[in-house]
């Protein structure tokens, strides 16, 4: 008899569509956090939204008197609140991030392709450009927590083209050198070897340099040519790839 008058008295005062609300609200965190973990950022917000509309609705339904429910509903409000807010900066600074590495990168590729063609005002333009794109990715990732984790994967398509990837076609390259390239294994830029650190020249190349094989302006060449992307895409995992990048787009400016 006091299970059944219990259970009457709940229903009359609501506490049964709170409980249902405070449920829905719960499984709507779950869902943000996972979005969050995923970096699916749109669907955690959207996910939070929930989560907040349901303790707010809980929050109406509540006595006066029901204190303790009261404050335990405001304190996940609040949590939830400050989340939101988190994961909203986080989502805006992921994609400005995106936006800046995909036109860097896009201006860096078309400064390498204006190089080899010979116009190299554009190429100097370009670089510059590159690296502004760069250096303030760089800043971003400075102030933000984690930001390309997952990485970050750009999409470039360049509005110029090398007329080809074998070396011996570029007419940029003379023949001597390409046929010393070539005796040394280097016949295309799939062959060219990126070097990791200034002064960026490829391990072959240098070797090459070394001797007299190939001269000053060819080995510039060959540097700005190992950096060109043989797809479309180009990969961004850590913030050491993006500084690096911008470091390679000063010395292409300079």
């Amino acid at each position: 008899t006091q299970s059944a008058t219990s259970t009457k008295e709940s229903e009359t005062d609501g506490s049964v569509d709170i409980d249902t609300l405070r449920s829905e609200a719960e499984t709507a965190v779950e869902t943000a956090a996972s979005a969050r973990n995923n970096t699916n950022y749109a669907e955690a917000v959207d996910a939070y939204n929930e989560a907040l509309t349901q303790y707010q609705a809980a929050l109406k339904q509540l006595d006066t008197g029901a204190t303790e429910r009261r404050t335990e509903i405001q304190t996940a409000i609040e949590s939830l609140r400050t989340d939101l807010e988190a994961i909203k900066a986080r989502s805006e600074q992921r994609d400005n991030l995106i936006e800046l590495l995909n036109a860097a990168e896009q201006s860096f590729q078309v400064a390498i392709v204006a190089y080899v063609q010979g116009s190299q005002t554009l190429a100097r333009i370009r670089f510059r450009q590159a690296r502004n794109g760069f250096e303030e990715a760089s800043t971003i990732l400075e102030e933000g927590d984690d930001l390309l984790t997952p990485p970050v994967e750009v999409s470039v398509q360049p509005d110029r083209e090398l007329a080809s990837t074998t070396l011996s076609a570029l007419p940029v390259i003379p023949e001597s050198e390409t046929e010393a390239l070539a005796d040394a294994g280097v016949e295309t830029l799939a062959d060219l070897e990126s070097s990791e650190e200034t002064p960026w020249i490829p391990p072959t190349v240098e070797t090459l340099a070394n001797n007299g094989t190939v001269n000053a302006e060819v080995v510039t060449t060959l540097i700005f040519l190992s950096w060109w992307n043989t797809t479309d895409k180009y990969e961004f995992d850590t913030s050491s790839t993006v500084s690096r990048r911008r470091d390679q787009a000063d010395y292409g400016f300079t």
